[in-house]
């Protein structure tokens, strides 16, 4: 084994350690080796070997994939070579015969990823290589053989999934020439395969190799798998081919094997793997036909057995669908029930684009056409010719419609399940589009595109319904009743003008409404929905108060809350009309927005609360200023929900709701609001108990508008300097820091440097016995460090965050330092942080231009050297040329101290008005220690401690010559 191989494996065994800092430094060592030469070429030689523990084997394939995904292009920054490519190709086919399904796995996305950018260019063989190995593995033993396809056809799978998205024209091309040899090749081998596993099936009991049929299986699924994508994205026109119109004939078949298989399954109570197995194969069926019809409808329909297909899954859907009904009138359901439905929900999307492609009027085929040419515009009049005769006749098109009401669009037990269990969440479910993945909602999209296209035909059917429904006499009818309902509502535009609505109403919705029996909560449900739809339609006047009238008593507290829901969301759609006509709705306006405030006291989740909330906006929109007399409930209703951990979505409902309440001046009122309160406390002579009582609420708008931030800060920092010691009390003091210590590593330069300037002023203002433990307990300093470390942010906000340092150091060096450490534990940070952090504040020293922070730098370190702390004395050299630097400009043309520049004071405070804040301010810089502090007579003394002056005598001399020229 080589010494390469041999560091790597010890390396990657540190990777997988428990131990987190072990872990860390492995990860950082693998990071910088990755641009190494072979380092991915060994990586995969790990990856292959057996004898290597098996978890490091599979992180070195993540780590092959990983840089597969990143340093494969020819463009990528540190490319692999391309010698080092060709090494990892030749053997990337030589991992077929691997025991470990995992390892086959990632060695197939490894295959895939490379594929994609190789192939056909570098890896021209690849392809005829795959379908060798088959051929090859095909002459072995059987019992052998399964092992070795179901390898080579998951990477077959994988490959032509990533060379089926290839969008360049000359990508879809070369994948269309290659797709027919690739597709004989895999209908070979998936023959056999379905021909064993049916017989096995047909025979199976206890004592049979499970896993033998299992891997069987999986090779079936994973052939149709294939085929799907080389008929969906290769082949062109499947109609043309013998060997794609042969595979469909005989699916149908297989599908209806393997589907008497399964319920072969459930009889015997076998319900395991090979159930799931079985039922992954059905599905993969249903995929390829979905995705067939949805990419080349008029090629499929031209397929002999196209039709043959689809009326498969339709005589299923009428058989399972007695099934269905059983179980809604039982009340039970049983997850091992004969009724699959991912087989029925296929089928379903299959008549539902069926439906959706052939117009009934044109009788051609509407959808995506192969060419533009006159040739393939026949095809496409033939292939609806064809589904229009053989499908889509008159009888069909009645007995779909009856069965989708009567059996498909009823309430489930899973609907009342979830109604009583989570009513909130089974009414906002009831909103997403969902049809792709729920029966329910399939089978309603599937009954709206028949009504549509065959209007003519279905309304006299539909009417009989409603008459038929009229009277209810047990649960069933029941159900029937919701489902006929709902169809009526869903058929709106077609029935409109064939039902007369406004009688149907007022003679029969109303009076059914009258029955309060809790059973029927869901016909009174369906009717707030059915009004809903309809009122928007052309509706008398008096239809839409008795319509009003009905929502409002569905929405009183005594109903239950998804009814109450339900009602409110028709009155929103009652006075969303385009014709919405607003003295219809002002008698009702104080009931009903009592009402909706009620509701939304009541809900808890945020997704009811927006919806409600979105109901309240769109009435106010429709009604102006009649909501006038409402307007201060509103408001209070909606402070109550905004707080802290409110959801943003929420927020910005909230937000819209307050803008058309208090008209477009709510944009200036809390920042007029807060000018006004700084312009009171700049002014006050002195603090009051009154405006110390305010500073609470200063302190919780830290947590809401970044906007506003800035003054808000303005107004702290007006508290610190009018009442230090009220304002500092260590019980706001750790509210303050904690606010801003959640905030400074989320915000921009600017922001920091506003929070950090508030801290440097807290700083200056009282005794650091005050608040040095609300800054630990905080995290505020471990915060401002992160920043400064992280070389995130730059300028003046990193000068700032030096600057806060120093000002600790001034004070209490000490607590710098352990700061330090702390964080060093709280962040698990291994080697000497200390070090590390001393170096990058002295490299980023050179930054700062403005004098005064740079005094207040070279006192920090001043101080920490005077600590004594052998990490600091190291830095002394660079400490001293500081001193050098700093020094010098403190001196007059006279020579004499200057020990602070006049200037930099007026720059903290020219900005502000004659005022009392302008006093204040200019006390405490002029109180500020380093206006105060002799910067060379602190040097001088930190150089007569015996430790220090030992070290500083052997710094380089001509430091040392500056120095005593500073100090002379």
């Amino acid at each position: 084994m080589s010494e390469p191989k041999v560091q790597l494996i010890g390396v990657l065994g540190e990777a997988t350690s428990q131990d987190y800092s072990r872990m860390k430094q492995a990860e950082a060592l693998l990071k910088e080796w990755e641009n190494s030469p072979s380092f991915f070429a060994t990586l995969q030689d790990i990856f292959y070997d057996r004898t290597v523990d098996y978890n490091i084997r599979t992180l070195s394939g993540i780590y092959l994939k990983n840089g597969i995904d990143r340093f494969w292009r020819r463009t990528a920054k540190n490319p692999i070579l391309p010698e080092e490519k060709k090494a990892i190709r030749e053997r990337l086919l030589q991992f077929m015969e691997e025991p470990s399904k995992k390892l086959t796995t990632q060695n197939a996305v490894i295959i895939s990823r490379i594929a994609r950018l190789d192939y056909p260019r570098d890896w021209p063989d690849l392809l005829t290589n795959l379908i060798r190995l088959m051929d090859t593995a095909s002459a072995q033993d059987p019992n052998e053989a399964h092992s070795i396809h179901s390898r080579i056809l998951e990477t077959l799978s994988e490959v032509l999934s990533e060379l089926s998205t290839r969008l360049l024209s000359s990508g879809r091309q070369q994948f269309a020439q290659i797709s027919p040899t690739i597709f004989q090749a895999v209908a070979q081998i998936y023959v056999v395969y379905v021909d064993r596993t049916i017989i096995h099936l047909q025979q199976i009991n206890g004592n049979m190799n499970q896993e033998g049929l299992l891997e069987e299986l999986n090779i079936v699924a994973t052939c149709v798998k294939c085929m799907r994508v080389l008929m969906v994205s290769g082949v062109r026109d499947v109609h043309k081919y013998d060997e794609t119109r042969t595979f469909l004939q005989v699916s149908r078949k297989h599908l209806e094997q393997y589907s008497g298989c399964r319920c072969g399954l459930i009889q015997i109570n076998h319900l395991g793997h090979v159930k799931q197995s079985v039922e992954n194969i059905i599905e993969e069926y249903g995929s390829l036909y979905v995705a067939l019809q949805k990419r080349h409808p008029v090629s499929a329909a031209l397929c002999p057995a196209w039709l043959d297909i689809i009326r498969y899954y339709w005589q299923n859907i009428m058989i399972e669908g007695s099934h269905i009904v059983e179980q809604c009138n039982s009340g039970t359901q049983d997850e091992n029930t004969v009724v699959f439905e991912p087989f029925l929900l296929q089928g379903m999307l299959l008549i539902k684009d069926t439906i959706k492609n052939v117009s009934s009027n044109a009788g051609q085929l509407g959808a995506d056409l192969l060419s533009a040419t006159d040739e393939e515009k026949e095809l496409a009049t033939e292939a609806g010719r064809l589904i229009n005769e053989g499908f889509l006749t008159p009888d069909f098109v009645n007995i779909c419609a009856e069965t989708l009401v009567s059996q498909y669009m009823l309430m489930s037990h899973s609907d009342f399940n979830r109604w009583e269990e989570d009513p909130e969440g089974w009414f906002n479910n009831l909103d997403i589009e969902n049809w792709e993945f729920e029966l329910k909602a399939c089978a309603e999209l599937v009954f709206m595109n028949l009504l549509s296209q065959y209007r003519d035909q279905l309304v006299p059917i539909m009417l009989t319904l409603v008459e038929r429904v009229a009277t209810v006499t047990d649960k069933q009818s029941l159900l029937f009743k919701d489902a006929v309902y709902n169809a009526v509502g869903l058929g709106v535009n077609s029935l409109f003008g064939k039902l007369d609505f406004e009688p149907f109403v007022m003679n029969r919705l109303v009076a059914e409404l009258e029955n309060k029996n809790p059973n029927f909560k869901v016909l009174r449900r369906r009717i707030a929905w059915l009004l809903g739809r309809w009122v928007t339609e052309s509706i008398s006047a008096d239809c839409r108060k008795v319509i009003c009238e009905t929502f409002l008593q569905l929405m009183t507290a005594d109903e239950d809350l998804v009814v109450r829901l339900t009602a409110a969301s028709g009155l929103k759609q009652a006075v969303d009309d385009w014709d919405f006509d607003i003295s219809t709705v002002v008698p009702y306006l104080g009931s009903g927005m009592s009402l909706l405030l009620a509701l939304l006291k009541e809900v808890e989740e945020s997704d009811t609360t927006l919806k409600v909330i979105s109901y309240i906006n769109a009435i106010i929109d429709r009604t102006g200023a009649d909501m006038i007399p409402f307007a201060a409930e509103i408001v209070q209703l909606l402070i109550s929900l905004w707080g802290p951990h409110t959801e943003p979505l929420l927020q910005s409902s909230l937000v819209v709701t307050f803008t058309k309440i208090t008209s477009e001046a709510h944009i200036y009122l809390l920042e007029d609001s807060l000018d006004l309160w700084w312009t009171i406390l700049q002014s006050a002579p002195a603090s009051s108990p009154d405006l110390i009582s305010l500073l609470p609420t200063a302190l919780d708008l830290l947590d809401y508008d970044t906007e506003n931030l800035r003054k808000t800060l303005l107004i702290i920092d007006s508290y610190i300097m009018l009442d230090p010691q009220a304002t500092l009390q260590p019980a706001n003091t750790l509210v303050l820091f904690t606010k801003l210590a959640s905030k400074i590593g989320q915000s921009r330069e600017q922001a920091i440097s506003y929070m950090v300037h508030t801290l440097d002023l807290a700083l200056q203002s009282v005794p650091l016995q005050m608040y040095v433990e609300s800054l630990v307990q905080s995290g505020l300093l471990t915060s401002v460090l992160r920043v400064l470390v992280e070389n995130e942010i730059f300028g003046f906000a990193i000068m700032n965050c030096m600057n806060l340092f120093a000002r600790i150091s001034i004070y209490d060096a000490s607590v710098v330092l352990q700061v330090i450490q702390l964080t060093a534990q709280q962040e698990q940070i291994s080697g000497d942080f200390l070090n590390n952090i001393l170096d990058k504040w002295i490299e980023k020293f050179e930054n700062v231009s403005q004098e005064r922070a740079r005094k207040l730098a070279c006192i920090g370190f001043t101080n920490l050297v005077l600590t004594g702390n052998p990490v600091v004395l190291s830095k002394l050299p660079s400490i001293m040329d500081i001193w050098t630097s700093v020094g010098p400009d403190l001196k007059s043309s006279d020579g004499s101290d200057v020990l602070y520049s006049e200037i930099d004071l007026e720059g903290d405070i020219y900005e502000i008005d004659a005022s009392a804040e302008k006093s204040r301010k200019h006390d405490l810089s002029h109180r500020d220690p380093v206006y105060t502090i002799d910067l060379i007579q602190l040097i001088r003394q930190t150089l007569n401690e015996p430790n220090i002056s030992t070290i500083a005598n052997q710094v380089d001399a001509t430091i040392l010559e500056k120095v005593k020229k500073l100090l002379n």
